[in-house]
């Protein structure tokens, strides 16, 4: 085989629940909020939310090693044109995060190592192993997978080094991973990385991602078919959302009728699996509030809350500390580690991400779920607070 021999293919299944679920979904949605276990989850979740705001705690530091890639995924969301600067150098990144570990306690701090495609700095196992050293909780990396596949002992050097929990994505079987990624593999070594760990470490913690476009949808199922075949126990579907190459191509993006479909495929998933029906656990990511009629287990274990400049801290290729890399916004950088150490930048910024009444605006003053969302994902927010996009809106029936 070359390398751009795709895969065998899989069946094309359309990603909707079955007609028995379907009929049943609207009185699900409509009877479990009303239910007193629903109730007092909200209430619970609500008040720890408030708390983490009131008493932020640094628990997750993403640090996106490199904006380069070796694909050319047509939704990305953090492209190389839009932030083209230099990489950290290996010293410059040992510097800050042993800072880190002084400043705080990194036995509480899980370490996210993501891109662009990490793996394509040369460094990335040296800096692995010495992140594991400085003693934080967990350090884990993201990849597309590409070069784990062509070069597995890659996966099984920063295995050596530490690495757990790493997550490799996939968006298709077949051609549409070929599409959406700009693949010309077709996955091919994506899914061999995947087959390589899971069946050498197959308690590594590893997870997955696989984003829904209309260019993929009809695949969705089976990409989360051969998840669960390979023995994967957790993964994650996202919708694409109009942020990076996707603002600049509304094709990309899900219908608010493809996005119910999608979702009530997922309930229908997460339902057999706490049915003991199905092995893998999956769950929603990265949109925004979905409501009350999808929070609360529905199409993820809890609700939502968006954890950046909360719980979780960003640190761009270049070096600014961000609340999360995905949010675009000015409001997102809060300093830069060449000129300020991370501790300061969190014990006496990121306000904007601490005082959510600012984002109770427009749509959101009079909208009966604030006190549930507080402002939902904040990269789904212009710098003035203003929405770009709310999920719930688009859920609700007639969008």
């Amino acid at each position: 085989m070359t390398d751009d021999t795709p895969p065998p293919p899989g069946p094309a299944l359309p990603c909707s629940p079955s007609p028995e679920y379907a009929a049943a979904l609207p009185g699900l949605l409509a009877t479990r909020v009303r239910t007193r276990a629903y109730r007092a989850s909200l209430r619970q979740w609500r008040r720890g939310f408030l708390d983490a705001i009131a008493k932020p705690t640094l628990r997750f530091v993403i640090w996106m090693a490199t904006r380069r890639c070796n694909l050319r995924c047509r939704y990305c969301v953090l492209p190389h044109e839009e932030s083209p600067g230099a990489d950290l150098s290996t010293d410059e990144v040992k510097r800050v995060f042993a800072e880190v570990a002084e400043d705080f306690d990194p036995r509480q701090i899980m370490v996210g190592i993501t891109g662009g495609e990490a793996t394509l700095r040369p460094d990335l196992v040296e800096i692995v192993g010495y992140l594991v050293r400085l003693g934080f909780r967990t350090v884990a990396v993201d990849s597309n997978g590409v070069n784990y596949g062509r070069r597995p002992d890659l996966l099984d050097r920063l295995v050596d080094a530490g690495m757990r929990c790493p997550t490799i994505s996939a968006d298709g079987i077949g051609e549409a991973q070929r599409r959406i990624r700009g693949d010309p593999s077709a996955g091919r070594w994506t899914w061999k990385a995947i087959e390589h760990v899971q069946t050498r470490y197959p308690d590594l913690g590893t997870t997955t991602i696989c984003a829904a476009s209309p260019v993929n949808l009809a695949e969705v199922p089976a990409v989360f078919d051969r998840f669960e075949a390979l023995g994967l126990r957790f993964a994650r579907v996202s919708a694409i959302f109009p942020i990076g190459r996707a603002a600049n191509d509304p094709g990309e993006v899900l219908s608010a009728a493809d996005l119910r479909r999608l979702l009530a495929w997922l309930g229908e998933r997460r339902a057999q699996f706490a049915a003991g029906k199905r092995s893998l656990e999956i769950e929603f990511i990265d949109d925004g509030w979905c409501g009350l009629e999808w929070e609360g287990g529905m199409v993820r274990g809890s609700f939502l809350y968006c954890r950046a400049g909360v719980s979780v801290l960003g640190i761009e290729h270049d070096g600014r500390i961000v609340g999360c890399p995905v949010i675009h916004s000015g409001f997102n950088v809060q300093g830069h580690v060449r000129t300020d150490r991370v501790l300061d930048v969190w014990r006496d910024r990121f306000r904007p991400f601490r005082e959510r009444a600012w984002l109770k605006c427009d749509e959101c003053s009079s909208c009966r779920e604030w006190s549930a969302c507080l402002g939902g994902s904040l990269h789904d927010r212009r710098d003035d607070g203003s929405l770009l996009r709310c999920t719930a809106r688009l859920l609700r029936p007639g969008a």
